[in-house]
């Protein structure tokens, strides 16, 4: 190894453990001690400011285009010695150090020690389940009408992000933690997915969660069903599923073929599944008028119905219950959109 190459790996290697305002200082310092070296070699043909700096920037970077040079001695010696040797270490610390940077802020997103507090109308999934966790991940991106594009993940169970660029990630040593929830942005989330694989954990979540008074709609899900009751107890504006296994066996035996049924309309992205739409104020008649209209225009069955100012949900209404405003559910091969 030659003795140029191992100075600029020396310069490299010091220089990369200073800051960026020690090393902006270094290069103001290099660029202005080559100014006054050339001033007293006597180069005036390179000492005029602009043509300095295109010198400069050209020598310092190994370019040379050779169209410049110094003509005495002193000077050529002043700038093989300092221009050229010290360009050469300054350049590849830059770009050293830029790298380590780009690095270094890679690894701080994978280890989950980012933070997206100020991010709004993001999706954010609690809890990780492995391959469980990456089907849900897989599903909400299927579905373009929202911004799921952009999916927080917050675990305590993993060290590295699972999904690299398919989601974000946020670490903490719990889940329930105020501070990690934060981190993620479940304040200002579109909507919060809560599922951690263990019901007290979840539980837990969900208080945590109700306590940050998040905008956006909040998911749980739980095994028990007794734990999902005690969840909506403490967090009425709370969402909660749990498992129906059971339901659905018992369902399937009396009714063959619910069990289909359940699964086609749970599926994203084929067949007839059901959605969810919003009505405005102003839109005003019976739930006949709405499912013949759905019907009638989107091929779209509307299977329940909540007012503005009703509290309960409300499935297969009568026809002449009274619709304004609100939000349906309705059964259709694609989301409506626009104006129903």
């Amino acid at each position: 190894m030659s003795i140029f190459l191992m100075l600029r790996q020396f310069a490299s290697t010091v220089f990369t453990r200073f800051s960026w305002a020690v090393l902006g200082l270094v290069v103001v310092a290099h660029f202005a001690i080559t100014y006054v070296g050339l001033v007293m070699a006597a180069e005036k043909h390179l000492i005029e400011p602009t043509t300095f700096f295109y010198y400069y920037i050209t020598t310092a970077m190994t370019v040379g285009y050779g169209d410049l040079a110094p003509q005495s001695p002193a000077g050529r010696v002043f700038v093989a010695i300092w221009l050229m040797v010290g360009g050469i270490a300054l350049l590849t610390t830059v770009i050293g150090k830029t790298t380590n940077t780009i690095i270094e802020l890679w690894r701080h997103q994978m280890k989950g020690k980012g933070s997206f507090e100020k991010h709004t109308d993001h999706t954010v999934l609690i809890g990780w389940e492995g391959a469980s966790s990456e089907e849900i991940v897989s599903l909400l991106k299927q579905d373009e009408t929202s911004n799921d594009n952009f999916i927080v993940i917050c675990a305590s169970n993993i060290d590295e992000n699972p999904m690299p660029g398919e989601a974000s990630f946020v670490r903490g040593e719990t889940v329930t933690s105020p501070a990690v929830l934060a981190r993620a942005g479940v304040a200002s989330a579109e909507r919060v997915l809560i599922r951690t694989g263990c019901d007290d954990q979840t539980l837990a979540a969900v208080l945590a969660v109700h306590q940050l008074q998040p905008r956006g709609h909040v998911v749980a899900h739980f095994s028990d069903t007794h734990k999902a009751a005690l969840a909506r107890s403490y967090a009425p504006g709370l969402e909660c599923t749990s498992s129906t296994a059971v339901e659905m066996l018992v369902r399937s035996s009396q009714d063959p073929g619910s069990s289909a049924v359940i699964n086609e309309l749970l599926t994203v992205g084929e067949g007839a599944t059901q959605y969810r739409g919003i009505l405005g104020p102003e839109v005003e008649g019976t739930f006949g008028d709405l499912f013949s209209s759905l019907k009638t225009k989107h091929n779209a069955t509307v299977i329940a119905y909540r007012g503005l100012w009703d509290k309960a949900l409300v499935v297969n209404p009568p026809s002449d219950h009274r619709v304004q405003g609100g939000e349906y559910y309705y059964i259709a091969n694609q989301r409506i959109g626009g104006a129903i």
